[in-house]
């Protein structure tokens, strides 16, 4: 007899549009531990994301740093914990994922949900520059832009790259 154990963690898988399940999931995270499977922005940047007054908004987790950071109110919100998105897939057929040129807040039909707003707004995730440093953000459609959270502000930007599923 055989018996199989099957240990799970807590981990929700992310999703594109309103059916397509992939291969990336929210891992959690807390005192800017980063899981070794983080997907990358750049720069030692990774996406992640944390509840903040009713809005699961997508930001940044830097290597080097104890916080996650956030783009909300105006601010770069510290939190001490968030979500990180990571790769969990086998890779038998390449990257599932892509970052798409995009702006006046539009996001391809293939992006990824990462969040939203109080009022139940869609929030997907965005990626910039900022001083030649990449930064994680929140791409907000029904605001027409993308925030990002970088020395201690919210960057407004209407230019961005959008995480997008790239296979059929």
């Amino acid at each position: 007899i055989i018996i199989v154990i099957l240990l799970f963690e807590v981990i929700k898988m992310s999703k594109v549009g309103k059916s397509v399940q992939i291969c990336v999931s929210w891992q959690p995270c807390q005192g800017g531990s980063i899981p070794p499977t983080a997907l990358p922005v750049g720069g030692g940047v990774y996406i992640c994301r944390a509840m903040i007054d009713g809005e699961m908004t997508p930001g940044k987790l830097a290597e080097g740093h104890t916080a996650a950071y956030i783009p909300f109110a105006g601010e770069e919100k510290s939190v001490d914990c968030c979500e990180v998105l990571c790769d969990t897939g086998l890779h038998a057929f390449g990257d599932e994922y892509a970052w798409e040129a995009c702006s006046g807040g539009a996001v391809p039909k293939r992006a990824l949900l990462a969040g939203h707003t109080a009022d139940n707004s869609p929030l997907y995730i965005g990626r910039t520059q900022i001083n030649d440093d990449w930064v994680a953000g929140k791409v907000a459609p029904h605001h027409g832009c993308a925030y990002f959270p970088y020395g201690g502000e919210e960057h407004q930007r209407t230019e961005y790259e959008v995480l997008c599923f790239t296979k059929n």
